[in-house]
């Protein structure tokens, strides 16, 4: 009888110590899984980062992994589109007023139209129509940095649009 209660609480203990860990960590089957998608694509690496880091690609197939990566793409141009605001408050030249006011028009079209068109389209099974406005967010990106007659203060945050639509869209694909 001791040796079941014995053997029992150092069962819970390990449980205990280790499903946690267990739990949000991406499992060997799914890590292939990534890997594989990510070889498709033209960035490897990054693909590997952003899905590797969300827990939600533990249970993903590849359109789940193509939905992640729009989600992402979201945030980042979300992200942007905040950083936008933030410059326009604030004292700017006016070529550099208009390069902003113009790259927050493309980022709303990414926001309300490339974003939405890319989850639906993937939700109903239409891989083509996600690709498109996958690809169809980084031209706006791109447009925004070519708003800029100099310098763009948004160089970074137009790549990082760029890179994660390219990879969502070659994802789909």
């Amino acid at each position: 009888m001791k040796l079941l209660l014995l053997i029992f609480l150092v069962q819970s203990v390990l449980q205990t110590i280790y499903l946690p860990a267990s739990q949000g960590a991406v499992q060997p089957m799914d890590v292939r899984l990534i890997e594989q998608t990510c070889k498709q694509t033209p960035l490897y690496d990054v693909c590997v980062s952003i899905l590797k880091s969300d827990s939600r690609s533990s249970k993903a197939d590849v359109t789940g992994l193509a939905l992640i990566m729009v989600d992402v793409l979201k945030a980042k141009a979300t992200g942007t589109t905040n950083y936008i605001k933030t410059l326009l408050r604030g004292n700017l030249k006016g070529d550099v007023r208009r390069g902003l006011s113009s790259c927050a028009d493309l980022y709303n079209t990414v926001l309300e139209a490339d974003i939405p068109v890319a989850i639906e389209a993937l939700q109903k099974g239409d891989p083509k129509f996600a690709e498109q406005a996958a690809n169809d967010a980084g031209i706006e990106a791109r447009s925004c940095e070519s708003s800029f007659s100099g310098h763009s203060p948004l160089t970074e945050s137009n790549k990082s649009v760029q890179d994660v639509s390219s990879v969502a869209a070659a994802i789909v694909r």
